[in-house]
């Protein structure tokens, strides 16, 4: 039994695919072709061969050399003449007469295929589903499975997206399904049973890491024998598969090799330096080398130069075969010295813009370049590695036996989920729900250690590098994720859906990482942020600002679920897709919020009044104060408590100094809601900025009446009349009249309150249960609808690189 790895590039291979490598200017591979023999050799494999793009000088020199042990090979670049789609076909056994003849035939695929079956040639699709120039489509994979019966099913520099879909749905064709792509593409297929695949492995390496960690096997002793198993498709694939990190890894790798080869601002820089150490095991360290190294260690505080030593002293402690463990070892010290780069620049920018230093706001941004240079490489080898999602998906549904769909896996971001707001308690309550059901629902959000209390288990906690407050909102802490973990974290997961709760740093980093992985990605508009700063600051400007800067965000997008129907219209009017906005259902825990008496009301005791929420002006508190105030003169004793934090809170806390029955609890647990809620009696929330209004949805589950203002979301849980009354927003009298309709119904044993009461439970029951809106978010798909919206977001991602990358460059 013979083992190959069929797939491995030699410095002759010189012009890259991926673009960091392109903007560098570097070439493909820097790897000798002894190199390969020697480290495939020492790696088990019993033949070697190599496959240089549109070369053959590498596999010659061997074959030349090793005869024994070696055979030609070449990956051609091949065309289809209709669309000029790239794809590349792994060719073997060749001599120097047939490459010629190749090179210009490979202009055509068709005839390059009727060129390798007239010369009995062995050949593989290399890497099917990979598009080689962005023009690979669901028509060009058909015509190839009837153009040709060899597959690399495992290529080491592909994901299990690539590898596994393929060969799924190669080794699940049938005669039938043939019979139906011959009549569609009007192409004959190859060899009397074409819907007999084989499957090959190879590395693809094209940095000397990961030669013969991916191969084939067959039965064979010579390189004759194993060619005529190729023929025959006798062949077995085994071996690794590659993740983003892998990938990032033979980038330094070849960043590193091409420093070597020219002098470059990367060749003189400390990133390259560095990498000697990660990548050359037997570079030794010099007397300097010891002085900087020493120097830098005794530097405590500084982060970077300490994770500096780390990468240092521990690569070289670790054995040159073990990848993973080089992976896992570059993956955490980039990441904190990335975060470390970021960092200062954050801290930096946010004492000069205070102080409008502009010389010392450029400085900072310039000395983040380093950050960006190292994080770069991740994010492209991430896009790399999920590319073609969407049509290795579509290929799936289509060509696989997949009975029934599994269930959705579900990213919820967010950057609040230990404050006490809507949203926060929202995405709690969803997490701690889908661990009971055992749905595959996990939030991500930025924590630091002490807000990582009474959170869902499964929660996804990604480092904060940086935490500010915002103006007005000096309550609500705002963390800065640490980038490149927060990057690894979701490529683990690899959720089908992205659910994006709010437009801070982790949304929009989720944004783009959600482009990255070609998943759909939804928005929720919680929250109105342009009406709260026109309550809140009554600056235009700064309004305005805030406005197209949610616009802009939840456009990207591919669906807007927006709480309410109002909203819906209302931010249609405000320039949001409408096209792509649904209704957002929002339920309650109703076991928990319910109500815990219904005991007759004494006829002398009052309603007592009971407003939850942040304590900020957008929320109309003035307004309630007004009412209430009307409502003291008429009833003395009445009372009111407000329950929450924020901004506001000490103004109106002075404005109630001299009223006894106002009472203002701060924060409530989220545990211990449901008891306030039943010690009170009417829920009020004049509120005009809220796009749903979860306290009010609370509220109505415990069996409270509630007034609300016919302004925004919350009109659209109270059933008006019937659960509660949605009454005029800038109205006290008559916001006065309905609550002293409750203090005359008080006074005679409380029917109405009662009949509102349980008309409100009721109808919560009914219309707002999580059990039933978390299994249709986790429900597969059985239709594509969700993929057509995505293509118009890749020109920005690509541009958003682009602009990394000529940073760094130059």
């Amino acid at each position: 039994m013979a083992q190959v790895d069929l797939h491995v590039h030699s410095k002759y291979s010189n012009h890259p695919s991926e673009w960091f490598l392109q903007r560098l200017g570097a070439s493909e591979s820097y790897t000798e072709p002894e190199t390969i023999y020697k480290l495939a050799r020492k790696r088990g494999m019993d033949l070697v061969t190599v496959t240089d793009h549109n070369r053959i000088k590498a596999s010659l020199e061997l074959v030349k050399k090793h005869p024994q042990h070696c055979f030609s090979g070449v990956e051609s670049t091949a065309y289809f003449p209709e669309d000029n789609c790239k794809v590349h076909i792994l060719i073997y056994g060749l001599d120097r007469e047939q490459f010629s003849k190749i090179q210009k035939k490979r202009l055509n695929i068709y005839k390059l295929r009727d060129y390798l079956k007239q010369q009995d040639l062995p050949c593989i699709v290399a890497h099917a589903t990979y598009s080689v120039n962005g023009k690979l489509r669901l028509e060009h994979l058909e015509k190839l499975i009837l153009l040709f019966n060899n597959f690399e099913g495992r290529n080491g520099s592909r994901s299990t997206l690539h590898n596994d879909v393929l060969s799924r749905v190669l080794l699940g064709l049938t005669a039938a399904d043939i019979e139906r792509l011959q009549r569609k593409h009007l192409i004959e297929p190859w060899g009397a049973e074409p819907w007999k695949k084989a499957l090959t492995g190879g590395s693809d390496d094209h940095a000397g890491f990961f030669i013969g960690k991916t191969s084939t096997q067959a039965e064979a002793k010579t390189p004759d024998e194993f060619l005529q198993q190729l023929r025959l498709g006798q062949t077995q694939p085994q071996g690794r598969q590659n993740d983003f990190q892998g990938l990032t890894f033979a980038i330094y790798k070849i960043a590193f090799d091409f420093s070597q080869h020219k002098s470059t601002a990367f060749a003189s820089s400390t990133i390259s330096d560095l990498s000697g150490y990660l990548f050359n095991e037997n570079k030794k360290l010099g007397i300097r080398d010891r002085l900087r190294l020493n120097k830098m260690k005794s530097q405590k505080n500084n982060a970077i130069y300490q994770n500096i030593v780390k990468l240092i002293e521990t690569s070289r402690t670790l054995n040159e075969d073990d990848i993973d463990a080089r992976l896992e070892l570059l993956y955490d010290c980039i990441s904190d010295i990335s975060d470390q780069y970021f960092r200062s620049l954050l801290t930096s920018l946010n004492t000069n813009i205070e102080e409008m230093d502009i010389i010392q706001i450029i400085q900072g941004l310039s000395s983040s370049i380093p950050g960006i240079f190292l994080s770069i490489p991740f994010f492209s080898a991430f896009k790399h590695m999920f590319g073609e999602r969407e049509l290795i998906q579509s290929f799936e549904r289509k060509w696989g036996k997949q009975v029934s769909p599994q269930p959705k896996r579900i990213l919820w971001l967010t950057d609040t989920l230990t404050d006490l707001n809507g949203v926060s308690m929202t995405l709690q309550t969803v997490g701690k729900l889908a661990e009971e059901k055992g749905h595959d629902i996990h939030i991500m959000a930025s924590l630091s250690p002490e807000q990582q209390t009474d959170i869902p288990s499964s929660t996804l906690v990604v480092p904060p590098l940086y935490s500010f407050q915002l103006p007005h909102y000096e309550d609500l802490d705002i963390n800065v994720p640490s980038v490149l973990h927060m990057l690894k974290q979701i490529y683990t997961f690899n959720p089908d859906e992205i659910y994006i709760s709010t437009p801070g740093p982790v949304g929009i980093l989720g944004l783009l990482i959600g482009r990255m992985l070609g998943t759909e990605i939804k928005g929720i508009y919680h929250t109105d942020f342009t009406m709260e700063s026109e309550a809140i600051i009554a600056e235009p400007a700064i309004s305005n600002m805030i406005e197209q800067y949610s616009r802009w965000f939840f456009n990207q997008v591919d669906t807007l679920l927006v709480p309410s129907s109002e909203y819906i219209q209302l931010l249609k009017q405000r320039g949001y897709r409408y096209r792509h906005m649904e209704r957002f259902k929002r339920g309650l825990r109703t076991e928990h919020f319910k109500p815990q008496r219904w005991s007759q009301p004494a006829s002398s005791q009052r309603p007592k009044l009971l407003y939850v929420g942040r304590i900020s002006k957008d929320k109309n508190l003035d307004f309630l104060l007004q009412v209430y105030l009307r409502l003291h003169d008429l009833y003395p004793g009445i009372s009111l408590t407000f329950a929450g934090e924020g901004p506001y809170l000490q103004s109106l806390q002075d404005q109630c100094r001299h009223l006894a029955e106002v009472r203002f609890l701060g924060r409530v647990a989220y545990a211990d809601l449901p008891q306030l809620y039943n010690q009170h009696d009417l829920f009020v929330f004049p509120s005009v900025t809220d796009t749903f209004g979860m306290a009010v949805l609370e509220a109505q589950a415990c069996g409270l009446p509630a007034l609300v203002s016919n302004v925004g979301g919350p009109k659209e849980i109270v059933v008006d009349g019937g659960s509660g009354y949605v009454l005029p927003v800038d109205d006290v009298q008559s916001w006065v009249e309905r609550i002293s309709l409750m203090v005359e119904d008080f006074s005679l044993a409380g029917g109405l309150w009662q009949k509102l009461g349980q008309s409100a439970r009721d109808h919560i029951l009914s219309n707002y249960s999580w059990d039933v809106i978390l299994k249709q978010m986790v429900a597969p798909d059985h239709q594509d609808d969700c993929l057509q919206h995505r293509h118009r977001h890749q020109s920005s991602l690509k541009r958003i690189l682009k602009l990394a990358s000529n940073m760094m460059v130059h």
